[in-house]
């Protein structure tokens, strides 16, 4: 509100104003300390990382519009089904693949049966979604099933039959009463995400819901997995805190050194780095496109997975805004970073909202070792400038 006023009076001053006007409304703006000048230098500090921390949410979450079964990129994935029925299950389900995943991606679409394990174990009682998968009983009964192609049009495959095996065809209600199962489905084949589309009781029996759980296969302390609820928690130590003193940060920038390839890229594609809030998850910059920056160089600067350039380059103006008005400042400037959804920047560079590739996720993993503690990374800032009042 206070910006508009003050673009307002800016307006009402311009429409009406003599020659000597525009220097009244600058003496004002000076007497309200208000920084008419935003200079295009920087000052530039040195950072160093005090310490790494992944955290993790392995938590079963209900499946939307979409499943991932397998693993690739040391995350693997998992299918759970909440079956209740009053009748012996049939004896084959189906899992569709995502149509619209495969069609961007024609070279991921899966082209032969694949092996598996399926799980079950009886409910007592339906628990209700918040309580459900907290697996109180491991799991007793298992098999080894094959995921057979369904073939679709021009040889793709448009789903996978699962012949269920005599074990679990075999449970029936008890006295009529309601059969209540926990199943759950693990691909055998490593380095293989299959999209699954959302199941319903047309593709298996009985089902009430479909949930998915994603885990950490490999011991990466520097790892990021993008597709994932997973961040790294980032405590950065600034070498010169006193250059912030009684200024106003009008833009700050971090740069960190950047591992050139594309090794853990599942899709081939580029994936930003988003900035949150530390400890609260709260996304708290603004996502800056800087279509000059593409133009010139071919690449945005908060992606990795890109052969050019050698440095990150994350926009942190409203972090730095609140370290800075702490009082004293922090010992550590603490971001938390993940990894978002993939972008074809040589398509569209600039507006990357309502594209495919907002809403389906690269299963990648980033190694950010570049940055482990003891090495410095570069803090731009970009001051207010009073008229040399700071």
């Amino acid at each position: 509100m206070f910006r508009f006023l003050i673009l307002l009076l800016c307006a009402l001053f311009a429409a009406c104003s003599s020659t000597d006007e525009p220097v009244a409304l600058k003496q004002w703006f000076d007497d309200q300390n208000i920084a008419t000048f935003y200079g295009k230098q920087y000052e530039e500090v040195d950072v160093s990382v005090k310490s790494l921390a992944r955290g993790f949410n392995n938590s079963a979450y209900l499946i939307g519009h979409y499943a991932a079964l397998g693993d690739a990129n040391g995350a693997e994935h998992v299918i759970y089904f909440g079956l209740e029925t009053l009748k012996a299950l049939s004896d084959s389900w189906q899992l569709r693949v995502d149509s619209v995943f495969y069609a961007n991606f024609p070279s991921k679409r899966p082209d032969k049966d694949l092996d598996a394990t399926i799980y079950w174990l009886k409910e007592s009682r339906f628990e209700h979604d918040s309580l459900w998968l907290k697996f109180p009983v491991p799991f007793t009964n298992h098999a080894k099933i094959t995921l057979e192609q369904q073939p679709g049009g021009s040889g793709t495959t448009n789903a996978f039959k699962i012949t269920l095996p005599e074990e679990l065809r075999a449970i029936e209600p008890p006295n009529g009463d309601t059969l209540r199962l926990l199943v759950g489905i693990r691909l055998h084949e490593s380095g293989t995400v299959l999209r699954i589309a959302k199941p319903d009781t047309s593709d298996v029996s009985g089902l009430l819901r479909a949930a998915q759980i994603t885990n950490i296969l490999e011991n990466c302390e520097h790892c990021l997995h993008a597709g994932i609820r997973e961040s790294l928690l980032v405590s950065f130590e600034i070498s010169d805190k006193k250059i912030m003193e009684g200024r106003t940060v009008v833009f700050a920038e971090l740069l960190l050194p950047k591992e050139n390839g594309t090794e853990g890229s599942e899709l081939g594609l580029p994936v930003p780095i988003w900035v949150y809030a530390h400890n609260n998850g709260v996304f708290i910059e603004n996502y800056r496109i800087d279509s000059a920056y593409v133009k010139e160089h071919g690449y945005h600067p908060n992606f990795i997975f890109r052969e050019k350039g050698d440095e990150i380059k994350l926009q942190v103006t409203n972090s730095l805004r609140n370290y800075a008005s702490a009082n004293p400042l922090p010992s550590t400037f603490d971001l938390s970073l993940q990894l978002g959804f993939p972008r074809d920047i040589t398509q569209d560079p600039f507006l990357f909202s309502g594209t495919f590739y907002n809403t389906m996720p690269a299963y990648a993993r980033y190694n950010f070792s570049a940055i482990k503690e003891g090495e410095t990374a570069k803090l731009r800032l970009w001051f207010a400038d009073y008229d040399n009042k700071k």
